[in-house]
């Protein structure tokens, strides 16, 4: 029997259209509108801006549903809102690298702050202060670290940011938010990458800015080749920079996919951060606080809480490459860094024993989202502790903290619904927040860095 191929019909979504008033922002800098007397949040607009936007209506949309207008977006700004910002960057309209350069720096961190607090209000039911500290940035030359995409566009490589909600690529020469050494060299890099032999099998480029040199580390899916090796150790020479390749292969015993990291040029001593008074060793591919004046200023306002000294035990959970946990050694405390990323934790050990003064401090290898409660460093106690996870925060981590009832914490977050989880759970346990700030450690998006300093009740 011969079936014949009908194909199905589309069916048409019918956009609405509505003038507005933006009357505020929220914690994610969109700009707060009315629709039929429903509260609805969009991208890209001001307090102020008087704007059409379109819509629309969920299958089951009533006058009395809230949650059922979908999909809005603007269509056109009418009238111009004064504290509108004229954006500085020829790709602030498709790139997600920094989507709020519309809005000023000052006014979007205070708005995130209000956001903040409203959140913990509605989640916790506490009241959060006036924060302590306000740790503002400039907003542009800021980031010393970043991971750029690839995409091989009619055989040529292509470096840039993805556009906002997309896997699209916007092709970057310079970025405004990137440091100067690192603009200066993202053509030389594209140069050799144009000439590899296997342009298909380079995976991501990262760059970090160090306080020594420059550090490169290209994602390469397999092995790279000797002819690209050869490509990218003449450009270390060029520019004075540390190169590593993330290459990957399957494991001879497990045949996992594993990806290791290897230095092809460059002397992995002069890569290093400066942590308050504390130089940290890294690799090109090691994860740093992307914005370094914050980073500073953050440790002093996290060691001033602390109060570390000598015969005080403190545990650093999530510690990276040790950006906490040096600063904190350095006045004589006794410090326990950890963290599930080995290559960190290794590095990490392998520099506290090069130390010629009388620290002590050791880092320990753990999943902190798994069972780690019986390892022999859970079992000690500690007489402080920071915490600095990432986006999905503590979860876990945080009942052991609970559970373990240390006198002091503090908790940086960089997601405020992880962090309004988390401390629910440490305030329901005896804890109390003594204080919390804020860091503009992202400006121009819609991030924002917290830092909770807690105490226990009893």
């Amino acid at each position: 029997m011969v079936v014949f191929y009908n194909p199905q019909k589309t069916q048409s979504v019918t956009k609405n259209v509505r003038q507005v008033v933006c009357e505020d922002l929220d914690i994610n800098g969109k700009g707060l509108v009315r629709i039929d007397d429903k509260v609805c949040f969009v991208e890209g607009l001001v307090p102020q801006d008087v704007a059409k936007v379109t819509y629309t209506l969920g299958k089951n949309f009533s006058k009395k549903s809230n949650n059922l207008i979908n999909n809005l977006e603007v269509l056109k700004i009418i009238s111009p809102s004064p504290l509108r910002r004229q954006g500085d960057c020829v790709h602030m309209d498709c790139c997600g690298g920094c989507p709020l350069q519309h809005i000023n720096p000052k006014f979007l961190l205070e708005k995130k702050i209000a956001g903040l607090r409203r959140l913990f209000l509605k989640n916790l039911g506490v009241n959060l202060d006036e924060p302590a500290f306000v740790l503002e940035s400039r907003d542009t030359c800021y980031r010393r670290a970043c991971r750029l995409a690839v995409r091989i566009d009619h055989k040529k490589v292509i470096l840039g940011f993805r556009e906002s909600k997309s896997h699209n690529l916007v092709k970057l020469d310079r970025c405004l938010d990137l440091t100067d050494r690192i603009n200066n060299a993202i053509a030389d890099v594209l140069k050799v990458l144009n000439a590899f032999s296997l342009k298909g099998n380079i995976g991501h480029v990262e760059f970090l800015d160090s306080d020594g040199l420059l550090g490169i580390y290209v994602r390469i899916n397999g092995i790279l080749l000797a002819h690209d090796e050869d490509l990218l150790k003449n450009l270390g020479k060029k520019i004075n920079a540390v190169i590593s390749v993330g290459e990957s292969f399957k494991h001879e015993i497990s045949g996992d996919d594993v990806t290791k990291e290897r230095v092809v040029y460059g002397n992995t001593e002069e890569l290093f951060v400066h942590a308050l008074d504390c130089k940290i060793p890294c690799l090109p591919s090691s994860f740093v606080q992307i914005n370094k004046d914050i980073n500073e200023r953050l440790l002093k306002s996290v060691i001033d809480f602390i109060e570390p000294q000598e015969k005080m035990c403190v545990l650093d959970l999530f510690c990276g490459i040790g950006n906490f946990s040096f600063p904190l050694a350095s006045k004589m405390a006794k410090v326990v860094g950890v963290d599930i990323v080995s290559t960190m934790i290794n590095n990490a050990n392998l520099y506290a024993s090069s130390l010629t003064d009388k620290q002590d401090i050791s880092f320990e290898i753990a999943n902190l989202d798994e069972p780690f409660e019986n390892q022999k460093w859970a079992l000690t106690d500690y007489d402080a502790a920071v915490l600095d996870p990432g986006r999905s925060g503590a979860k876990r981590a945080v009942a052991y903290l609970a559970q373990k009832k240390i006198p002091k914490l503090a908790y940086i977050s960089c997601n405020p619904q992880a962090a309004s989880r988390d401390l629910s759970d440490l305030i329901e346990s005896g804890y109390k927040i003594v204080k919390f700030g804020v860091c503009d450690m992202f400006p121009r998006t819609a991030h924002i860095e917290s830092v909770y300093l807690l105490a226990r009740n009893g």
